[in-house]
């Protein structure tokens, strides 16, 4: 028999105890009599799930005649996914309700950790048994939860040796059921893998090279995997015939595109066609486009700074293009790309420009003339980009600056007037450079211990986790040797002096650690346990040791690491038992859609917040909008193509509200303009919410799905400023 199949009669043992469509229980009991209950408590169910507690689960929910309750037990246990979750989730993967499937199999991906492989094979039986058939009429989430796209996808992230197999002889599949959900399970696999074998390529390439009816999700494992020599050429074919066509996910055809050496010129069409191509595709093709490809964009694309439409456009998705081609170009880019710089460098708005087009330009000014300065920081077209203290200037010149040595009076005291800087990201800028520039020596000493006592959350991250990255920087030469060199009597200096933590870092440090910090402050936290640990200071193992007990389980992940790089024996933090608080928002939950309005200095968007996936996150937002959180804050991140996120009153992605949120992941996708809850690790949610820019499948799964944006997103931009938020419609 076949390696590429699993065994029939496992797959009909798994499937045999089924529930009927209608929801009507037919499992055998214990005893061989049929269970009859179909009472179950959504509240308590609620709980559970918020709480994390698979055993509050109610067991006479999972097989209730009521398909709700058995609904309502799988989501719980899919999003607890602990080793008390699976056999209810094992048992639930047998039910013949799609919803109540898919949440089960997410469940078996999702926490797949130590259980690889009889997961994998539990979710092929399922495979070989589930007959896919029409979606349920009307839209709904409930279309959405498609038991095919969770069985495959969970298999994808679960990976191990099994699951490429598996996914492999699914995807080929005679058939065809499975080519779309396979696909994508494999690319899932491939953004972990990096790679797949050669049978897949070629079985994905074949697909995508039909002539009737070309597999167009290939192009997700497609763009995640390595292709090597032996599929390059090929996948390049491939992937320039789905970027000429209307094809569904033609953004990651792009993304395969630009990883090719000899495609330049197809994403040059991408780039410079607006009317064809998305605001998210021609992002895309501009990071993909090369050093010399950006040039020829450049040429074409640069407005002519006499023509103020031209110039006024630039505060659309115009601009994103435009800037992503200047990064792209490089740090020295070509002498074909010099006429363009030149003219993005001077370019100047129309009377009295709104202050978010001021804003952008000021941007592609200082990034043009970055391009032009060479790395000489104190070149003239960088000093004239921007107004002198503006954080568009300070930002390009220290960039200027790092790209040499920092070296003599004149660059190292720019240097510390960097780390002084007003704006908080160009400090951060400066503090994370600090590890790639040990010429800096001791002057490094003093910035770091400032930024340790810093009140903002960001810039004491951002010090903790260069020091875990490169504690040398914080050592200075040992008393010991200072005291030995006033010692005639002393032995002569040795080649390898000894060195010591100094002791501000340490003091900072130590103080950084015993400081009050919001619940929502999760990187923070981590980042001060790692850095104790990598420069040993004497309380790291009762530092580490403290938050192994932690409440949150990336907090308790990270500080096990940390006690095992300090040669401590343990294997496993268990969370606390305590008798933690449910969330409040599951006393009153929103019960219909909430449309969210923000009014930013560069256009009004928004948000239509859903509590049928996310109640509490949904409930949580909705709050925080009435309360007036959102106003003032800055729209911190932009990736063109990618994702807008905003959310945190710091404005540098560290922060959050006060409190934090445990994750409402679930196995749905994130398509152009869909709503998350940003991240930093399981359960570490706040206020940071993104919008998506593009199909974005590597996020699927990983994310809060909060909700869907209108409006025009694209043409937002970093330090764009929310001047209002407030709920519509409740």
């Amino acid at each position: 028999m076949s390696r590429r199949r699993l065994p029939f009669a496992f797959a009909c043992m798994l499937a045999a105890c089924g529930r009927g469509g209608d929801g009507t229980t037919t499992d055998a009991a214990a005893d061989g009599g049929a269970v009859v209950s179909s009472s179950y408590a959504p509240g308590a169910i609620a709980r559970a799930e918020d709480l994390r507690r698979a055993k509050d689960v109610p067991a006479a929910a999972t097989v209730s005649h009521d398909i709700k309750a058995r609904r309502l037990a799988a989501r719980a246990l899919a999003r607890i996914a602990d080793a008390a979750s699976l056999d209810g989730l094992r048992a639930l993967l047998a039910d013949e309700d799609r919803e109540t499937v898919a949440w089960a199999a997410y469940g078996l991906g999702y926490g797949c950790k130590g259980q690889e492989e009889a997961n994998v094979r539990a979710l092929a039986a399922r495979s070989a048994s589930w007959k896919r058939g029409p979606l349920p009429s009307g839209h709904s989430i409930y279309t959405e939860l498609d038991p095919s796209y969770a069985i495959a996808r969970a298999i994808g992230r679960c990976g191990g040796p099994l699951a490429e197999q598996v996914l492999a002889s699914m995807f080929k599949d005679p058939r065809g059921a499975w080519e779309d959900p396979a696909a994508m399970g494999l690319g899932d696999l491939a953004v972990r893998k990096k790679s797949l074998g050669a049978e897949t390529m070629t079985a994905l390439i074949e697909a995508a090279a039909r002539k009737d009816a070309p597999v167009d999700a290939v192009f997700y494992p497609l763009s995640r995997a390595d292709a090597g020599e032996s599929f390059g050429k090929r996948v390049s074919e491939v992937a320039r015939a789905a970027v000429a066509r209307p094809a569904g996910y033609r953004i990651l055809a792009i993304k395969t595109l630009g990883r090719s050496k000899d495609s330049a010129a197809d994403l040059l069409r991408v780039v410079t066609d607006g009317k064809t191509y998305t605001p998210a595709e021609r992002a895309e093709a501009a990071r993909g486009i090369g050093a010399a490809g950006a040039a020829d964009a450049l040429a074409i694309l640069t407005p002519d700074n006499k023509d103020p439409v031209a110039v006024a456009s630039l505060a659309g998705p115009e601009f994103h293009v435009l800037y992503t081609l200047i990064a792209t170009a490089g740090e020295t880019p070509a002498k074909k790309a010099e006429p363009a710089l030149q003219a993005l460098s001077t370019i100047v708005a129309p009377a009295d420009p709104k202050p978010a087009l001021a804003r952008r330009l000021a941007d592609l000014r200082c990034a043009a003339a970055l391009g032009l300065a060479r790395a000489a920081f104190d070149a003239d077209v960088l000093a004239k980009c921007a107004p002198e203290g503006s954080e568009a200037s300070q930002r390009a010149r220290l960039t200027a600056l790092l790209r040499r040595p920092v070296i003599g009076n004149d660059r190292k005291n720019a240097f510390r007037t960097f780390a002084k800087s007003e704006h908080l990201r160009v400090r951060e800028q400066a503090i994370e450079a600090i590890g790639n520039h040990p010429e800096l020596g001791d002057i490094a000493v003093p910035i770091l211990v400032d930024a340790l006592k810093a009140k903002q959350g960001g810039l004491v991250a951002t010090a903790a986790e260069m020091l875990n990255q490169h504690p040398e920087r914080a050592l200075v030469l040992a008393e010991s040797e200072k005291k030995a060199a006033l010692d005639p009597k002393a032995p002569p200096p040795t080649a390898n002096p000894a060195q010591e933590v100094a002791s501000p870092i340490k003091q900072a440090l130590i103080a950084a650690l015993n400081a009050k910090r919001p619940d929502s402050q999760f990187e923070t936290r981590i980042a001060l346990i790692e850095a104790a640990a990598a420069l040993q200071i004497p309380q790291a193992k009762q530092i580490a040791t403290l938050g192994c007990k932690d409440s949150n389980p990336v907090v308790r992940e990270r500080s096990l690491k940390a006690l095992r790089s300090l040669g401590e024996a343990v294997t496993v933090c268990d969370a606390p038992k305590t008798d933690a608080k449910p969330a409040p928002e599951l006393d009153a939950p929103l019960t219909k859609p909430a449309r969210a309005v923000f009014t930013t200095d560069a256009g009004e968007v928004t948000v239509t917040l859903d509590p049928e996936l996310s109640p509490v996150t949904a409930t949580r937002i909705a709050s925080l909008v009435k309360s007036g959180f959102y106003k003032g804050i800055v729209i911190h991140r932009v990736v063109p193509g990618f994702v807008v996120q905003f959310g945190d009153p710091d404005g540098d992605g560290y922060g959050g509200s006060e409190s934090s949120l445990r994750c409402e992941t679930s196995p749905v996708t994130f398509q152009e303009l869909d709503v998350g809850m940003a991240l930093a690790g399981r359960d570490t949610g706040s206020s940071q919410l993104f919008v998506t820019l593009g199909a974005t499948p590597h996020l699927d799964g990983e994310y809060t799905r909060v909700g869907h944006a209108q409006g025009d997103w694209a043409s937002l931009a970093q330090g764009d400023v929310i001047t209002d938020a407030r709920i519509s419609e409740w």
